[in-house]
């Protein structure tokens, strides 16, 4: 097992590993890459061809978010190397762990039956809205789409609205979006992911395959961003904000994301986790299905 702590110096390596083994919307290099900060270092773990992203934090914990890089019948084993390294000799550190149903169940039983680890607290489950794109429809026709036809209708009747590239705009107008959107959201979420949403920005948004942002009446109100899952003919919308400042704005840029993702010709598009509030919001937009992940975390014993 080789520990990369250096993106920069090897990222062809690492995204050979997510070219050939990659299957679920965090397999994405700047997803992981811009989460670093001064109290968070990325770090990949190589198992040959294979590998596992994992973020230590100042704190001492370990953060797992996504699968394991590597045929199925591989994860848990490659997962389990991991918390062998992460936890072993080590009573006072943490992993926090985020992943899809399945994976969590064999995670779960990998912890009832070991002596060395315990799940420690309660686990969190969230659900994703996954939208088939083919019934998407752009233009909202039918009684169907009548509620979010009216919300587009009269929003574009009360503003002056264009929706560019958010390359094309100052980062500055775009980082004050992510600062209004952090304000505006429950304490408890202030914190998570902000950082991340800021160096993208700074980066230009490396490796999204769409950026675009709602401006209303000359302000830049929104970034809706996201890239494609690997192996796979379905897209992530990772990064959705908005500043909350006219109601109907994130009707407007969700609308605008599924087109765009249709437009690209992708099958599916996975919209993230969801707090119920958000869920229900979600729903307005016809998902196809959902699918639950789980948080939890995971303690030497």
């Amino acid at each position: 097992m080789d520990i990369i702590d250096d993106f920069g110096s090897n990222k062809k390596e690492i995204l050979d590993c997510i070219k050939k083994h990659g299957s679920v919307r965090e397999h994405n290099f700047w997803f992981f890459y811009n989460q670093q900060n001064n109290y968070a270092r990325v770090h990949f773990f190589k198992f040959e061809d294979k590998g596992l992203f994992s973020i230590k934090y100042k704190s001492g914990l370990w953060e797992i978010i996504g699968e394991v890089l590597a045929s199925e019948s591989e994860r848990l084993e490659l997962f389990e190397n991991f918390l062998n390294y992460a936890l072993m000799g080590k009573n006072d550190q943490k992993v926090f762990v985020f992943v899809p149903e399945k994976f969590y169940n064999g995670i779960h039983d990998i912890l009832k039956k070991s002596n060395n680890y315990r799940m420690t607290g309660g686990v969190d489950i969230y659900h994703t809205p996954v939208f088939n794109l083919k019934k998407w429809d752009e233009n909202l026709s039918g009684s169907e789409w009548k509620k979010l036809r009216n919300v587009k209708n009269q929003f574009l009747k009360l503003h002056n609205v264009e929706i560019i590239p958010s390359k094309e705009i100052e980062k500055k107008k775009l980082n004050n979006v992510v600062h209004q959107w952090r304000k505006n959201r429950p304490k408890v979420e202030h914190n998570y992911y902000t950082e991340m949403y800021l160096n993208f920005i700074k980066n230009d948004f490396e490796g999204c395959d769409i950026a675009r942002s709602v401006v209303v009446d000359g302000e830049v109100c929104t970034i809706t961003a996201g890239w494609s899952i690997p192996n796979s003919k379905n897209y992530y919308s990772g990064i959705g904000l908005y500043n909350y400042k006219y109601n109907g704005l994130g009707e407007i840029a969700n609308i605008d994301d599924l087109s765009q993702i249709k437009k690209r010709n992708f099958s599916f598009a996975d919209f993230g986790d969801s707090t119920q509030s958000l869920l229900q919001f979600k729903k307005k937009f016809g998902p196809e299905y959902f699918y639950k992940t789980y948080w939890f975390h995971i303690k030497g014993r």
